[in-house]
């Protein structure tokens, strides 16, 4: 799998733009959060690929990638930051968008998910895999799988209906809405680790409200991080080192609390960096925006392998999973933007 990791850094840096002595002024734009989108959307598949039935191992390389780089949940933590990040900002500059959130942000989630549960339902009737009611009813929401990865759905869902709720009471003032939507966040995870849930399940969903208070904070935060070039990269350096640090102990101990620290200074980390350094690579934008379908998709080729049987070479079954779930969000993608187009695109009045 390391050597997966190499066509990666390439990807990174091919089209990577550096600003000098300047910094990027839509470096948390959505063109810029969809491309670092991508890159972790391709670590969070490596990161599958690696637990999955069907990839055996390829040496002491993968070994030492998997005990020490050992990004686990982090992989996520950047989609729950840009996301809340990104209603934040819809709901403080676009008119309406509350009003609008519970069709076009929420059920547009929720039918997205829903359709991808469609083939893992033909599968599991292929495979005769066991299915019952409840199970397939709980699927369209996340707190059940019908083979799929779910948790990350149950999560995303519960946190737009949260912020929804938050933003309504508080009359969508900036402040006690982020607040508000903080509390119920960590009320959530309280209430999902009452119900025996692993801890994946809730220790990235703090990360959200993180993205709703860089909004509210976002220009003190420049002011002080891009007061001049020389504290800038201070401040890189200071990030990069509490980052390295915090992850080292967190791969030793496993730590949750450490988890938290890790995610917190790989976020900062990561928008530092995004100042002065400028993704501009379509495969990585276009893997962003597919990010959905490639996450709750990419276990069908992976099933299917385990089931008939299959046994391959480790990097031949990588290159094939890479493949097919690259197919299926492609697909995936031009049937929900042909449903979305229908059902959420606001229609132009006519003159």
């Amino acid at each position: 799998m390391v050597l997966f990791l190499i066509p990666l850094g390439i990807l990174c840096l091919w089209r990577l733009r550096f600003s000098g002595r300047d910094f990027q002024p839509d470096y948390i734009a959505p063109a810029s959060t969809t491309a670092v989108n991508g890159v972790f959307t391709v670590l969070v598949l490596m990161h599958h690929i690696m637990d999955s039935g069907g990839y055996a191992g390829a040496g002491i390389w993968d070994e030492l990638l998997s005990r020490y780089i050992h990004l686990s949940q982090l992989v996520v933590v950047p989609f729950l930051f840009f996301s809340g990040y990104g209603v934040a900002e819809s709901l403080k500059n676009k008119p309406g968008y509350l009003k609008s959130m519970p069709k076009n942000r929420i059920l547009k989630t929720w039918l997205h998910l829903t359709l991808a549960l469609v083939p893992f339902f033909f599968l599991n009737l292929y495979t005769k895999a066991a299915m019952t009611i409840p199970q397939v009813l709980l699927s369209t929401v996340g707190w059940d799988s019908l083979g799929n990865s779910n948790w990350f759905m149950f999560i995303i869902l519960a946190l737009y209906v949260l912020t929804f709720l938050a933003y309504l009471i508080c009359r969508e003032k900036k402040l006690p809405s982020a607040v508000v939507t903080t509390l119920l966040a960590c009320a959530l995870t309280g209430a999902l680790i009452w119900a025996g849930k692993d801890s994946y399940w809730w220790n990235t969903a703090v990360f959200f409200p993180l993205g709703i208070w860089y909004s509210y904070l976002r220009e003190k935060i420049e002011a002080l991080i891009q007061k001049s070039n020389k504290i800038y990269w201070l401040w890189f350096v200071l990030f990069a080192v509490l980052f390295a640090g915090t992850h080292f102990l967190y791969c030793k101990t496993d730590k949750v609390f450490l988890f938290m620290a890790d995610g917190c200074f790989m976020m900062a980390f990561l928008l530092t960096a995004l100042m002065k350094f400028k993704l501009g690579n379509p495969v990585l934008a276009w893997l962003g925006k597919n990010l959905f379908g490639i996450y709750i998709l990419q276990r069908l080729p992976m099933r299917l392998l385990e089931h008939w049987s299959v046994e391959l070479n480790p990097y031949l079954y990588t290159v094939i999973i890479f493949a097919a779930a690259l197919l299926l969000a492609w697909l995936f993608g031009l049937l929900t933007g042909a449903i979305d187009r229908k059902l959420f695109v606001k229609k132009k009045k006519q003159p």
